[in-house]
Formats: C-alpha cells, sequence, structure tokens
C-alpha cells in the first residue's frame, strides 16, 4: 500500500512547562486532506484538538488556513491549538515576522509574538441569560450557583457562574449527564481566590469526545468578557482548574479578545497515512 509521511508537532499550550497547560497536535500541510482522514488523524492522535493549516495563496489576507478536529468533530474555533500552530509556525518552519494570520471558520485570527509568550487576537463570544436544564445543575453539583447563561454563537454552550472558585476548583461533575447534551458542554466560572487571578474556570465537553479541556482559548473569550464588566478592568487573568492547569492574561477591547500564553514542544515526528 502507497504511504505518505507528514510532519507532526505536539505542543503543550498556555504554560511555560512541559507536562502542563494543553497539549495540541499539530500536522503543517501543503494542500488540504480529504476531511475523514483529518479526523481520523485527529482521532488517532486522540488529543482534545489537532490543527491542520495550508499556505493561503499570493495576495491573500491572511498568511494560513487553519482547521481543527476534536477525536470526532471538527469545531469552528479553537485557542490553544491556534497558539500550537502559532508556535510551530514561528519556531519551526522559518517564517519571517512577528506575526501571522490564520484564516478560520471564526474569520481571521491573529497571532503575533510577545517576548517568549503568543498573543492571539481572537473574537469575543457574547452570552445572554438562559436556565440550565435541572439535571446538568445536579450532575454539576448546584452550591454557591448564582448565574446561568448560554454562549450565543453555541447554543448549546452552557455557562454557569459560581460565587466559590473551590466549588469549581473541586467539581466532579457525572459525565454521564453532561456528555448527552446535544453538541457541546458546560462552562464554569467563579471569582480568582488567588492574588493576580481574576477568574477560575473549567470547561467540560464529553459529547464532543473530551471530557474536561485541560486549558482553553475559546472559553476564556467566554469568560473574560464577563468578568471584565463585572470588575469594570480591561485586562482579566484567568486559571483554568483543569489536573494539568493553564494560565490565561486576556484583554478585552470591544468584540476581540487577546489570549496571552506561552507554549512548549513536547515531540516533532512523522506519521504515515495512505496516499
Amino acid at each position: 500500500m502507497n504511504t505518505q509521511t507528514l510532519p507532526i508537532y505536539q505542543v503543550d499550550a498556555f504554560t511555560d512547562i512541559l507536562f502542563a497547560g494543553n497539549p495540541a497536535a499539530v500536522v503543517p500541510l501543503q494542500q488540504w486532506l480529504a476531511d475523514d482522514v483529518m479526523q481520523k488523524i485527529a482521532m488517532e492522535n486522540n488529543l482534545s484538538e489537532t490543527a491542520f493549516f495550508v499556505p493561503c495563496g499570493t495576495g491573500d489576507e491572511a498568511d494560513f488556513h487553519i482547521r481543527w478536529f476534536t477525536p470526532t468533530v471538527e469545531v469552528p474555533l479553537c485557542g490553544h491549538a491556534t497558539l500550537a500552530s502559532a508556535f510551530v509556525i514561528f519556531n519551526h518552519l522559518g517564517f519571517e515576522g512577528g506575526l501571522v494570520k490564520l484564516q478560520s471558520k471564526s474569520g481571521i485570527l491573529a497571532a503575533k509574538r510577545d517576548g517568549d509568550a503568543i498573543v492571539l487576537d481572537f473574537p469575543k463570544q457574547p452570552i445572554k441569560s438562559s436556565s440550565v436544564p435541572d439535571d446538568v445543575i445536579a450532575a454539576l453539583g448546584g452550591e454557591a450557583l448564582t448565574e446561568t447563561y448560554q454562549v450565543t454563537s453555541r447554543d448549546t454552550d452552557h455557562v454557569v457562574v459560581y460565587r466559590d472558585a473551590k466549588v469549581v476548583r473541586e467539581m466532579r461533575p457525572d459525565m454521564s449527564v453532561l456528555g448527552k447534551l446535544k453538541g457541546r458542554g458546560v462552562i464554569v466560572t467563579a471569582p480568582g481566590d488567588k492574588t493576580g487571578l481574576d477568574m477560575v474556570s473549567r470547561f467540560f465537553v464529553p459529547a464532543i469526545g473530551i471530557n474536561e479541556d485541560p486549558v482553553t482559548g475559546y472559553m476564556h473569550c467566554v469568560v473574560a468578557p464577563y468578568w471584565a464588566d463585572k470588575l469594570g478592568q480591561k485586562n482579566v487573568v484567568g486559571y483554568q482548574a483543569s489536573a494539568r492547569g493553564g494560565v490565561v492574561a486576556c484583554s478585552v477591547d470591544g468584540d476581540r479578545v487577546g489570549l496571552k500564553g506561552e507554549a512548549v514542544l513536547y515531540l516533532k515526528g512523522e506519521i504515515s497515512i495512505p496516499g
């Protein structure tokens, strides 16, 4: 059987040390593979996200076109795999310059070098007041619940706000209940409980093959505007309290959110696929 080899990188995003933050696979391409092949690669990688990108044509506004796949579905926006991709582009593909533009299903996303960190320019994800099903609240654990919302761009993403970060940190949801949600998942968030942290959050998405996403750029495009408005400040720092954990420095400016974080290379290799 004929095979083709492709480069692959595995990068820990939103961290400056290995084995923390959120791991993502990055597969640079010269041209798109079939959708089902990219989905199978993501399934084989079995990470929360695998990013694929191809160069854009001369005269295009963006430098690359990027897509993201969980082990089970393609998603329209992913922060940590974009950070990982920008890290690979800047450090391993000979890209000149400190700003890269990425065309995506969520519009053009920019990634800019900032010392050892990278700053992503992402769209804000607005929310609206909305009830959350009682069985979902029970599955999360309902102590100190204050407000519930829904992300307007993702009708099946619920947002549940708690008074106490300890509740969020210690939460042990019933994934069998959350896994029955149609399409997406649940964001839980609370005020920060340590110096320098404005918010503590987590993101549960078993319905798309990820029980808990370790550190999520998209989620911070939801919670950063919420807490920035509550606190009356433009800049907020979030901690995602998963087992791996990660800090995301956020800057809210109108309908855009800046997400600042570092990344570390874990693996560089090749994959072989039919071709």
